[in-house]
């Protein structure tokens, strides 16, 4: 059964790369061979998997070009972390490709690249953009389930609705097979009255049981293994908190998936 899972929010800056890397860094630790599809022009994802983006690779921009079965099987690359961790880059226009106007033959694009690709992995996480453009809607097309990822502040929940309504448009239009997997709260403060007031609001928009536990906290360890391209899990004592939380939060996901 192939397991893809599209990582999401219109919003930029809550850690929606951030959740991509720790469950890409919780299947490394555990051998899950991982696939790590990366739709945002940043390319952050990219670079912290050790892969320096440039416009002489192929990767997704790329693979939405061509729009042919199997199309990225020879633009995914191993990543830095080792060979349980693969990556389809972001190169390529990918801005180009998230202004196509030919929405209904755009939407099945990625889907179709990934054709025969992901069968070759036990976990496959789209990065997605932090818009609800074309590309984004590729990745929900391509999917089997969708992550919110959001953080409990007033902007942080702005916009909500309208990634929910996408998600809903996408398995009604495109992809019967794509559900909605929950929420995952990141960079929650330690003791905050407000993040407990904006986890209450969330409560009542998706349902007290679509939000995930445990929350993700704001630790600088993230900021490290990013810097040094490196997985959560390989900084022992320091970042076994944060290894401990994508854990679980792996192990959920995974249960969604089966």
């Amino acid at each position: 059964m192939t397991r893809t899972v599209a990582v999401l929010n219109q919003k930029g800056g809550v850690g929606k790369t951030t959740v991509v890397l720790g469950l890409a860094s919780a299947a490394w630790a555990r051998g899950i061979r991982t696939l790590v599809v990366d739709l945002d022009a940043q390319a952050n994802a990219t670079w912290a998997l050790g892969v320096d983006p440039s416009l002489e690779t192929y990767g997704t921009g790329d693979a939405l070009k061509a729009s042919r079965s199997g199309a990225a099987t020879d633009m995914i690359v191993q990543s830095g972390w080792g060979d349980d961790v693969w990556l389809l880059p972001a190169a390529g226009d990918l801005t180009e490709r998230d202004t196509d106007t030919r929405r209904e033959t755009t939407m099945a694009r990625l889907s179709r690249a990934l054709d025969g690709v992901t069968e070759g992995f036990d976990l496959t996480l789209i990065d997605c953009a932090p818009s609800l453009g074309l590309n984004t809607a590729s990745g929900l097309a391509a999917a089997n389930a969708a992550l919110l990822v959001v953080e409990p502040t007033i902007f942080g929940l702005r916009g909500i609705g309208p990634v929910l309504d996408l998600i809903d448009d996408v398995w009604t239009e495109h992809n019967p097979k794509l559900d909605f997997a929950g929420v995952v709260l990141n960079r929650v403060p330690a003791i905050s009255n407000d993040a407990e007031l904006r986890t209450e609001e969330l409560h009542k928009m998706v349902g007290r049981k679509a939000v995930w536990s445990p929350s993700i906290p704001l630790r600088v360890v993230v900021n490290r293994a990013h810097g040094e391209r490196a997985p959560l899990h390989a900084f022992g004592g320091e970042g076994r908190e944060l290894a401990d939380i994508f854990d679980r939060l792996l192990r959920r996901l995974r249960r969604n998936l089966s």
